[in-house]
């Protein structure tokens, strides 16, 4: 009895995560690094993008600047851009601000980009140094309606499976509860 018990919660605890508990490596919503120290005119550059992989209307870069000894660079204007590479779009370009950053000495901006393909993702960075700018592609994709249905149905499908879980234990409990009227039965 207590196997079973152990399987029951095992499979209730599998089908009760989220669909995103189920990606492998950076997975669903992930950040990926995309430049580490890419020089920029005077600087040194750090981009993260998220999330993983990007999705067309959602995709958003945190930059760090560093001049060229690694001192963080904290009053800089930061630009980013998003120029399509393989097809007809318009480019976007938005203001990198540390309100939107997740430390207080990194810059981030959300590019909503409208269309799936490949983008070409440009940083330009302007001080008292200089300017300086890098750029990087960047394959962005349409959101998978599947993803819905599996959001919605992956709970649901667990949710039967407890329920004939359930049902199948209650029967072979039946089966090997003996007869209750104390005596055998003649034919």
């Amino acid at each position: 009895m207590m196997r079973k018990l152990i399987i029951i919660l095992f499979l209730s605890t599998l089908f009760t995560l989220p669909v995103e508990g189920w990606a492998s490596g950076p997975g669903v919503g992930g950040r990926r690094v995309r430049l580490d120290g890419a020089p920029a005119g005077p600087y040194r550059l750090r981009a993260v993008t998220s999330p993983t992989p990007p999705l067309v209307g959602n995709f958003n870069v945190e930059v760090r600047v560093e001049d060229q000894v690694g001192k963080v660079i904290g009053d800089a204007e930061v630009i980013i851009s998003a120029s399509p590479s393989d097809h007809e779009s318009s480019a976007i370009q938005a203001p990198a601000t540390h309100e939107y950053a997740p430390l207080p000495t990194e810059y981030a901006a959300h590019l909503p980009i409208p269309t799936a393909g490949l983008w070409e993702i440009s940083i330009h960075v302007e001080s008292a140094l200089g300017s300086g700018q890098v750029s990087f592609f960047q394959h962005v994709s349409r959101p998978s309606s599947l993803s819905a249905w599996l959001s919605v149905g992956a709970p649901m499908a667990g949710l039967l499976l407890l329920l004939l879980l359930f049902v199948w234990l209650q029967r072979q409990t039946n089966k090997e509860t003996p007869d209750q009227s104390g005596g055998s039965q003649s034919p």
